[in-house]
């Protein structure tokens, strides 16, 4: 939490915040749960809506499709084979909604403090996200 947000904590308080007060306002916020999961595994991210919630620390997921709009262009020799200067503001994608695609659970990590599935770790969104690393 950076400064200025933790003394609007404290305001609304209106007392000194401790940093267990802190870390347990962080973790309500990542707990939140919302429209969108995406799935970040390493450097790729993929979007997933949530169809149900079943408890506050579990909820059903499912993955949606995607169509690239945007590519990226800017290639330079580098890495393993060359890399993409605009791999991250290089690209767009559409999402649609996939009813033919499983639905699986995720579940809250108290111990990681993070949402989680089979498929890696999952960050709860209010839009879905994709991206793909062409870089590695």
């Amino acid at each position: 939490m950076t400064i200025s947000k933790e003394l609007k904590f404290e305001k609304t308080l209106g007392c000194r915040v401790t940093q267990q007060e802190i870390r347990d306002e962080e973790t309500r916020k990542l707990m939140e749960i919302k429209s969108y999961a995406n799935n970040h595994g390493y450097t790729d991210v993929n979007p997933f809506e949530v169809i149900r919630t079943i408890s506050p620390t579990c909820v059903e997921v499912r993955a949606m499709r995607t169509v690239q709009t945007k590519f990226p262009k800017d290639f330079h020799a580098g890495g393993f084979a060359g890399n993409f200067s605009d791999n991250y503001d290089g690209q767009d994608y559409d999402y649609f909604s996939d009813p033919e695609a499983p639905v699986f659970k995720i579940r809250w990590s108290r111990a990681k403090r993070q949402w989680q599935s089979s498929y890696g770790r999952v960050f709860m969104s209010d839009k879905p996200y994709k991206h793909y690393d062409y870089n590695f």
